[in-house]
């Protein structure tokens, strides 16, 4: 059987759960996961598609810089729990409106009435709730 997918990602749904439960339901949490083989996966695909060494270098450090969080070592873990110091450039500067320049810097294209929109397909705006996706307009 295999698995795949970023197990330090995405987390299982449990209703009404604590983090001891969401943690516990986790595969690698699982009796069998002591019989799994891991593979890590070491290339990074999306360097591939973009034309600009600069920005490959950058896609390149922010890959790895979030692969060391999952590894656990960036910040000072205290029981399961970090303090993170995000480097200035990953950041995504803002005056007015956090919401619009997130949408604006994820979708450069999107507000310009572009009618290709294929481009969508390779990104995506995470949200920790529905109420938050309701609030973009």
């Amino acid at each position: 059987m295999v698995f795949c997918g970023d197990f330090m990602q995405i987390l299982p749904v449990i209703p009404k759960g604590i983090r001891q439960d969401i943690v516990g339901a986790s595969i690698n949490s699982s009796y069998l996961w002591r019989s799994a083989k891991v593979f890590r996966l070491t290339k990074n695909l999306r360097i591939r598609t973009v034309q600009s060494q600069i920005e490959a270098k950058e896609i390149e450090e922010f890959s790895n810089w979030i692969a060391n969080i999952g590894d656990g070592t960036v910040g000072n873990s205290n029981d399961g729990e970090a303090d993170i110091q995000i480097p200035y450039e990953f950041l995504v500067k803002c005056d007015d409106d956090p919401i619009a320049k997130i949408v604006d810097s994820t979708f450069p294209l999107f507000r310009h009435g572009i009618e290709d929109l294929s481009y969508l397909k390779d990104s995506a705006i995470l949200a920790p709730t529905l109420d938050v996706v309701d609030s973009i307009d």
